[in-house]
């Protein structure tokens, strides 16, 4: 089982400026799934697992599935979830 951590980032305007609020979530690999706090991605329907670095703090996780790209917004180095999550897809 592996964790990685990803972020719900909301911005808003108050009292004429930007505020950044982050809520810090987990991605957690089970046995047969990935979960999320909403979601469950069966591993049968997770093609595949990527990642694109952006020139700020963040990076995005794309999660390949039978219904759709999903995205994550993290921070830290995904490299160890990745190779465990392609591990359990056989890649």
């Amino acid at each position: 089982m592996a964790e990685l951590a990803y972020y719900v980032v909301t911005r808003r305007i108050e009292f004429n400026r930007q505020v950044i609020d982050e809520v810090e979530k987990n991605l957690i690999l089970d046995s047969d799934k990935i979960m999320t706090e909403n979601a469950a991605f069966h591993l049968e329907t997770v093609h595949d697992i990527s990642v694109k670095k952006t020139n700020n703090l963040y990076q995005i996780l794309y999660l390949h599935t039978n219904k759709g790209v999903f995205s994550f917004i993290i921070k830290e180095d995904p490299s160890e979830f990745i190779f465990q999550v392609k591990g359990k897809l056989g890649k």
